[in-house]
């Protein structure tokens, strides 16, 4: 008979098992798969919540210039694009720890639905990017009425 605290001693190394293989992947991706290393895959992390009018999305992107953000809807997908510099260096100085992303990225989203392009609105603040997609009126849904015979 297995005892509850005997399966989690069972269960316990292959846990540890586990992070350091997903350890050993994010290590790998970082040396040889660019700049970005493992966030690459899903920068900026995005946030988004819809309503009948339409969709807002967050974006977090610290140290993102938003003058060199790019930002397009094309039939129901969106897409932000840009790059994040990484700090100078000063001279005689070498990296102790580099866990912050840089350079060019690229992010797309497929949408519910179909966009108004011309009511979007994007606002910047504190790294936070805002914006406001309202649905076509074509997409909207309607109410439809019974008729009685």
């Amino acid at each position: 008979m297995i005892y509850r605290n005997d399966y989690r001693r069972m269960m316990m190394p292959r846990r540890v098992m586990w992070r350091g293989m997903r350890d050993l992947q994010n290590e790998m991706e970082f040396l040889l798969g660019g700049t970005l290393g493992p966030v690459r895959r899903h920068y900026p992390m995005i946030n988004a919540w819809m309503n009948k009018e339409g969709l807002i999305v967050f974006a977090e992107l610290p140290g993102v210039n938003p003058d060199e953000l790019d930002i397009s809807v094309v039939g129901n997908t969106l897409t932000l694009s840009g790059a994040r510099n990484s700090e100078a260096l000063p001279d005689n100085a070498e990296h102790y720890r580099r866990e912050r992303g840089h350079g060019e990225f690229s992010r797309s989203l497929t949408l519910p639905f179909k966009v108004e392009v011309d009511g979007v609105e994007a606002t910047f603040e504190n790294g936070v990017l805002k914006l406001e997609l309202p649905r076509l009126a074509e997409e909207m849904p309607r109410k439809i009425s019974l008729k009685s015979e």
